[in-house]
């Protein structure tokens, strides 16, 4: 099930490591030389969870923790840690990645922040960040992590002090999988249909039972919207309504709503970065609820299905 929260280690006490002290002073030192807007990011090897501090000049410095916007299914913050980070002092994110952008929300952010006025205590932020490594994000040993360290205009700072290993620049531009052939071939790969294009509206559409699901890419910063309608020439009752407001506050990720006697249901997946089994997860459990309820709302409120038949599942289980 998509919905399921991983399981983690949080219960479980562990020893901070005797290596810990010193980078926590290694890292205030660090951090006092950033300059305004330069920027270092340490991160977790080989996942997306990271701190992140930017030099503010005058206004001190922010820091940042990634929040689930960011994170696939098997690297997630559960309950507990979100918790934590709240009591540890972060503030929780102010919207997701198309919301909580610097032109929309410029005192907010769709990770956990924090701000550190001059004059900054810069042993406070480094504590700060290596209680997030150990104590919520688990990280036995500074070992695990790495780094990137940059300015504005996007030019590599070496930070050798730190004694972590450099991370790996992000790809050239030229090199980069343009974001529509990603969520494509994700698609291909989810429906086992190498041959699924787009169509000249800019939808991948697919049959899944009796609904007809289409995928395409909206917005700045861009998200993948899933639609589908459920139901045609139904009868706009207020009976409707109401369970359609039922089904909107029991089930994650889809919203259901009315339009023009229609029934219809859509979800949206951000898609800067992207991460490919996030958008696979939401868009098969998408699928799967959508066929199972539009029979049950034609049941109650009539109408017709896209499909009279259903047709066998093409996905992979």
């Amino acid at each position: 099930m998509v919905n399921e929260t991983p399981q983690t280690a949080a219960a479980v006490p562990l020893r901070r490591s005797a290596a810990w002290p010193p980078f926590v002073q290694t890292l205030a030192s660090v951090l006092g030389t950033l300059e305004e807007d330069q920027f270092l990011v340490i991160s977790v090897k080989r996942t997306n969870r990271f701190v992140q501090f930017a030099g503010q000049g005058g206004l001190g410095i922010r820091a940042e923790t990634t929040s689930n916007s960011y994170l696939n299914r098997s690297q997630c913050l559960d309950a507990r840690q979100i918790a934590a980070l709240g009591a540890a002092g972060w503030h929780g994110p102010t919207g997701g990645p198309g919301e909580s952008t610097p032109e929309r929300d410029p005192d907010g952010s769709p990770n956990f922040y924090r701000e550190f006025p001059v004059p900054v205590r810069f042993e406070d932020v480094a504590e700060l960040a290596v209680h997030t490594l150990t104590e919520i994000l688990r990280v036995p040993y500074p070992g695990f992590l790495e780094y990137e360290a940059f300015d504005a205009e996007e030019r590599a700072i070496v930070l050798p002090s730190l004694g972590l290993k450099p991370a790996m620049r992000s790809p050239r531009t030229e090199d980069v999988i343009p974001l529509p052939q990603q969520l494509l071939a994700t698609l291909r790969e989810t429906m086992s249909i190498p041959e699924l294009e787009f169509d000249q509206d800019g939808d991948i559409g697919v049959r899944f039972g009796s609904v007809a699901v289409f995928v395409c890419l909206i917005g700045n910063p861009p998200s993948v919207h899933i639609h589908a309608r459920l139901l045609v020439d139904v009868e706009e009752t207020s009976e409707l309504v109401s369970r359609l407001n039922d089904l909107n506050a029991d089930t994650r990720f889809l919203h259901f709503f009315l339009d023009n006697g229609a029934v219809h249901a859509a979800a949206d997946v951000p898609a800067e970065p992207f991460i490919g089994v996030h958008v696979s997860s939401v868009f098969l459990y998408f699928c799967q609820i959508a066929d199972g309820i539009d029979s049950l709302l034609q049941a109650e409120f009539g109408g017709s299905t896209t499909f009279l038949e259903s047709a066998p599942s093409l996905l992979k289980h």
